[in-house]
């Protein structure tokens, strides 16, 4: 898993509540660490979890399951967005069938 703190690659299979990392010292059992966490909707996706009031800060959640620890390679890089608009919306005059 990747530290959502401090970006650290964390190589454990298993995260216990009380687990910091090993390069920032934060807590690893957070909501920000959780692959069921959804970043852009701010809330858990799981809907038999217990809301978090810290959701930085450790928790107890049982249904915790470490992030996937993907790190965004250059295909994900800002810059592309205009050749993907052309190719969306084939601006380049290119007739399609």
């Amino acid at each position: 898993m990747i530290c959502n703190n401090c970006g650290n690659i964390c190589d454990k299979r298993t995260v216990g509540f009380q687990n910091l990392c090993e390069n920032c010292g934060e807590y690893l059992h957070t909501c920000f660490n959780c692959n069921i966490y959804d970043s852009t909707a701010e809330r858990c996706r799981s809907f038999t979890t217990e809301a978090v009031g810290d959701r930085k800060g450790k928790n107890y959640c049982e249904e915790f399951i470490p992030n996937k620890g993907i790190v965004p390679g250059p295909d994900s890089v800002r810059g592309n967005t205009s050749d993907d608009f052309e190719t969306l919306f084939n601006m380049n005059g290119e007739k399609k069938l």
